[in-house]
């Protein structure tokens, strides 16, 4: 009695299109630039409304001391957000 195994060999499938440097590496130096100046630009302006926003928001509280509730609510909530 012989005993005989059988083999299966996975072959790779190729694409139909081949993959470019950028789909493997990402974007090159001389492309991230753009992006990164605009970026910075954005976190420059939200980091301004946010001040704004900050200082608006003692102001009011300043003026009306009930209308801390409402803002202790918004930061409950932003800080339980998924």
């Amino acid at each position: 009695m012989t005993n005989t195994q059988t083999t299966t060999t996975a072959t790779l499938e190729t694409p139909d299109t081949p993959e470019t440097p950028h789909e493997v590496f990402g974007a090159a130096p001389h492309e991230k630039r753009g992006k990164a100046k605009k970026s910075k630009a954005k976190r420059r302006v939200a980091k301004g409304l946010a001040w704004f926003a900050l200082l608006f928001t003692a102001v009011l509280v300043l003026a009306e001391p009930w209308l801390l509730v409402p803002v202790a609510a918004m930061l409950a909530a932003i800080a339980l957000e998924d």
